[in-house]
């Protein structure tokens, strides 16, 4: 089925022109699918781009978008290509991607690029009840944070002195940052830090983060950088003189191509206004968006997803979303696939290598508990249970 909008690249024009050609494009694209279930997918936009927490599979979810993973193109944030089935619930993604449209009130698109980055890998200083200290940086656990299965117990499994890798959020305001995925990293040859800048002295070759002092007189650094610069940071895992030693600093903000339509979740890193702002260091003209939640409490280093267009290398914003720690909770996470184990002494099975416990009331749809089994396809919706390594399930419906 052909759509009826014909979309074509737009350059070279104003900011409020290019705003008036992105809703023009959302008006072409926008709106809920009536069709019945044999419909073809309903396109909307052929190059796309989304960058969030990976919230479900089946085919990966970020920002409610279910990205076909079978044949992207998967790497970390150090280039090291990976398998897809490398990615995990919590992890930190960015996704290009085409062909995003609607069947059956899915949103889906073919991912081509993915690329998952963490925000810290390094040593555990010290814990208190919520909260993990790495490299002289503030780490926040919550009820949404993810830990890998081998941390049986989640933040109690972890202790002083454990090397972990920290995916997740940084308020550039405060400089804390909030978990949303945490594995071992054992046997790391570098640790490392997405962060801002605190202070740089091209004089002595140092910059701070926080209250951590690092030593950059061996590696190259970007031009133009200083105090609230975005920065990705790869350290020698021993400290020299008291101080961490880079071996590499390059820029660490989102820096998509221009495309048809962006899904973005990340924290605002400078503000001017509820008009222009920028979002892990992408620019964000919001100047016509509507804003989901309102706009009072937009500020620096306030969470956020926003919707639009990536035009002249500026995210033109036709929605602006405030994003909650409760927010992500309430969402939970959305697994789909085959049963590939099953446990009825314990109440589990797993899908998609996530661990999922029925042992708590569950709603069936399609079925019962008894038509669970080895093979069966379900789809799985559920919150994390205590402890974050595996999934609560709260409803279960079997696709037949």
């Amino acid at each position: 089925m052909s759509h009826p909008c014909n979309f074509t690249r737009v350059t070279g024009l104003g900011l409020s022109a290019v705003a008036a050609s992105v809703f023009l494009l959302a008006a072409c694209g926008g709106g809920g699918s009536t069709a019945p279930a044999s419909q073809a997918k309903v396109l909307k936009y052929q190059r796309t781009y989304a960058a969030g927490r990976i919230a479900g599979f089946g085919s990966i979810v970020i920002n409610g978008v279910h990205y076909d993973e079978t044949t992207a193109t998967v790497v970390d944030e150090d280039g090291a290509t990976h398998k897809s089935t490398d990615l995990k619930l919590g992890m930190i993604a960015e996704v290009q991607a085409s062909e995003f449209g609607e069947v059956n009130h899915v949103t889906s698109a073919t991912a081509q690029n993915i690329t998952f980055s963490s925000l810290i890998r390094g040593p555990v200083a010290s814990k208190a009840s919520d909260t993990l200290v790495v490299l002289g940086q503030s780490v926040k656990v919550n009820a949404t944070t993810v830990f890998d299965e081998s941390l049986s117990g989640g933040l109690a499994a972890i202790k002083a002195g454990d090397v972990i890798r920290v995916y997740g959020t940084l308020d550039a305001a405060t400089g804390a940052y909030t978990a949303t995925r945490i594995e071992p990293q054992s046997g790391a040859e570098l640790y490392g830090l997405r962060a801002s800048v605190t202070a740089y002295d091209s004089v002595a070759k140092t910059l701070s983060i926080g209250s951590t002092l690092i030593d950059v007189s061996v590696a190259s650094v970007p031009d133009g950088l200083k105090a609230g610069s975005l920065v990705r940071v790869k350290l020698q895992t021993s400290q020299v003189n008291g101080k961490w030693v880079a071996v590499s600093v390059k820029t660490g903000l989102f820096a998509p191509q221009d495309n048809e339509h962006s899904e973005v979740e990340g924290t605002i890193t400078d503000f001017v206004s509820t008009g222009s702002f920028s979002v892990d260091g992408l620019p964000v003209d919001a100047s016509k968006a509507s804003f989901a939640s309102g706009s009072t409490g937009l500020a620096k280093g306030v969470r956020v997803e926003v919707e639009g267009a990536v035009v002249n290398g500026v995210l033109v914003a036709t929605t602006v979303k405030i994003k909650t720690d409760k927010d992500e909770q309430d969402e939970g996470f959305d697994i789909d696939g085959t049963i590939t184990a099953f446990d009825t002494l314990k109440s589990t099975l797993v899908v998609h290598g996530v661990t999922v416990s029925y042992a708590n009331a569950v709603t069936f749809v399609d079925g019962s508990a008894a038509d669970l089994k080895l093979g069966a396809k379900v789809e799985v919706h559920g919150a994390l249970a205590e402890g974050g390594t595996t999934m609560s399930a709260m409803q279960i419906k079997f696709d037949h």
